[in-house]
Formats: C-alpha cells, sequence, structure tokens
C-alpha cells in the first residue's frame, strides 16, 4: 500500500501552526508525525483513524502525545473516541472498504491465471 503526501504540505500555514506550539524544529515534526500517521493508517485500513494508543508508540518523535494535540489544534487531525482521525483522510485515501474489494478482485484474477474478461492475459 502507498501513502501520498501532497506537496503543498511543505509550506502549509498548519504545519506552521502547529510547529509553532511544538517549537524547536516543530515544523519537521509535524511533517513526520503527520507522514507517519498516513502510513499506519493506510497500511492497517483504518480510514485515518489513529488510536492512541498506538500513536503513544509512535517514538519517531520525542513526545507523540503532545505532538498529536499540536496536529489537532491546527486541524490536521480530529480527536475522535479512543485517539485520532487524519483530516479529511478519503479526501485522497482510498477507503478501506475500497482497497478491499480491489485486493480481492486481483485475488480472483491471479486465482483464474490472470486472464481477464476476454480470455486475454491482465
Amino acid at each position: 500500500m502507498w501513502s501520498k503526501l501532497d506537496d503543498s504540505l511543505i509550506d502549509h500555514p498548519k504545519v506552521f501552526e502547529a510547529g509553532d506550539a511544538i517549537g524547536r524544529n516543530g515544523p519537521a515534526i509535524v511533517i513526520g508525525l503527520y507522514a507517519i500517521g498516513l502510513m499506519y493508517a493506510n497500511k492497517q485500513l483504518t480510514d485515518g483513524v489513529l488510536p492512541t494508543a498506538v500513536v503513544k508508540r509512535f517514538r519517531h518523535v520525542e513526545d507523540p502525545i503532545s505532538a498529536a494535540g499540536a496536529l489537532v489544534k491546527a486541524r490536521l487531525w480530529e480527536r475522535v473516541k479512543g485517539g485520532y482521525k487524519v483530516h479529511d483522510f478519503h479526501d485522497h485515501n482510498p477507503s478501506a472498504a475500497a482497497i478491499q474489494q480491489k485486493r480481492k478482485v486481483d485475488r480472483e484474477r491471479k486465482a483464474k491465471g490472470g486472464r481477464n474478461h476476454n480470455g486475454g492475459h491482465a
């Protein structure tokens, strides 16, 4: 699975807002934690949800819960029951259901020897 990052993230006002709340190296920490959250959500098919227990284990930053609070304050993440959610996740990422359906179709195609519906190879 791939995670996409919008290249406008490098100078997005929300990154600097959250970065200012963190302090030293704040924007880099924000971009790093945001990317880690996206990668986790896509790998685990969580539809953008990041459980608090998981965020606590994001050892990529010194204090992930404090950093997560800065992302929430800047509206990059949202607080949800039991954790966080990447803001507007489905605007840029497929749903878990769509990924699972695509994987199912791919498995079925491969099980049939890789042939498409016209009898040719896919």
